[in-house]
């Protein structure tokens, strides 16, 4: 946490949307990265970003500025999308806002005004994640979990009687563990699960891959465009 975490609530307070996820092999420790325990000293970043996001509100002492902060908690499951704060609205659709970006329709989004608030409502979505035992881990996630909080900054500028928002999101990924099916002995159901688990952080890698690609080409067009017009 003290690593990244601070510093991309930083940003989040800047205004920027911010993501941070675990990714790595099944049993590697990422849920526990991520969501530690309920215990003193044993929280994983989602809690202690959550924690330290109320401790720099409640530290504001801008009166013109007014936080407001909403919630959302799903799974990716084979496929599907699941809303843990909902765990009955299951199959959401996924749709493309023309200026927000993608989107899950009718997922639940939950203000909150205590760190308290927030830790109860990722309690309970983690009751209702999709788990499973394996041979490399006995409570290994079968889905990918996706925790969001939505920034909302409102300034009510008392000179020039103006209003206005700063909204930042901050995504916090639990990723399900790839996995080898003779290391895992997966059959049926679990064999199917890790197959989907496998294809999804396939394309994930695929996306970053194309993502650092197009920085590279940016890169290298504006060091040529900065050489050329010296």
């Amino acid at each position: 946490m003290r690593d990244i975490g601070i510093e991309m609530l930083d940003h989040a307070f800047a205004g920027y949307n911010v993501c941070i996820f675990a990714y790595g092999q099944t049993g590697a420790g990422k849920s526990y990265t991520m969501m530690g325990k309920q215990e003193e000293g044993h929280e994983g970043i989602i809690p202690l970003i959550c924690k330290d996001m109320f401790k720099k509100i409640a530290n504001c002492t801008d009166d013109e500025l007014q936080y407001s902060v909403e919630v959302s908690y799903m799974e990716i499951y084979c496929e599907r999308v699941r809303d843990l704060l909902n765990p009955k609205t299951q199959n959401l659709r996924v749709r493309e806002h023309p200026l927000l970006g993608p989107y899950v329709e009718d997922l639940a989004k939950l203000a909150v005004t205590t760190f308290d608030d927030i830790n109860n409502l990722i309690d309970e979505g983690n009751k209702a994640r999709t788990v499973a035992a394996t041979n490399m881990n006995e409570t290994s996630s079968r889905s990918h979990a996706v925790f969001t909080m939505v920034l909302t900054q409102r300034r009510n500028d008392s000179t020039t009687k103006l209003t206005t928002e700063r909204v930042s999101k901050i995504s916090l990924v639990d990723l399900a563990g790839s996995e080898r099916a003779d290391s895992t002995g997966a059959k049926g159901t679990r064999l199917k699960e890790g197959a989907n688990i496998n294809k999804s952080l396939t394309t994930l890698g695929k996306v970053i891959s194309a993502l650092a690609e197009v920085v590279s080409i940016t890169l290298v067009w504006a060091v040529v465009w900065t050489s050329s017009n010296k």
